[in-house]
């Protein structure tokens, strides 16, 4: 019996090892309601409101990680990070999930981060 549990444990450790996410910023808020982009696109009542969108990152700043570029199947927004004061390391082609104001800047709307989490 003790010499079968030992390897159950380490493949549960590594299981569960792998399943980490990475967390930015003040973390997701679980009380925002999840949208798509298009929502966010056509529901002018979103702006000001705080949402949750998830997507993979298709752009990135390059320099310091302080913007990205999320899309979910309904299209893409750009997403601000350093308004909150914090980055994101590369990471194009990931799932990712992010929680932040809807915001209006010139003629163009955007998610003003407070949290994002790499999957």
């Amino acid at each position: 019996m003790k010499r079968t549990l030992l390897p159950v444990l380490l493949l549960l450790a590594t299981l569960f090892a792998g399943c980490s996410q990475e967390q930015y910023g003040a973390g997701l808020d679980p009380a925002a309601p999840k949208v798509q982009v298009r929502d966010i696109f056509l529901q002018p009542a979103l702006i000001g409101k705080q949402v949750t969108l998830e997507g993979t990152v298709v752009s990135q700043c390059q320099s310091n990680g302080c913007w990205f570029f999320l899309k979910d199947d309904t299209g893409q927004i750009y997403i601000d990070l350093s308004t909150n004061q914090f980055s994101l390391p590369a990471v194009p082609g990931k799932q990712v999930v992010a929680s932040g104001q809807v915001a209006r800047s010139q003629q163009n709307v955007l998610l003003i981060a407070s949290g994002v989490e790499v999957k």
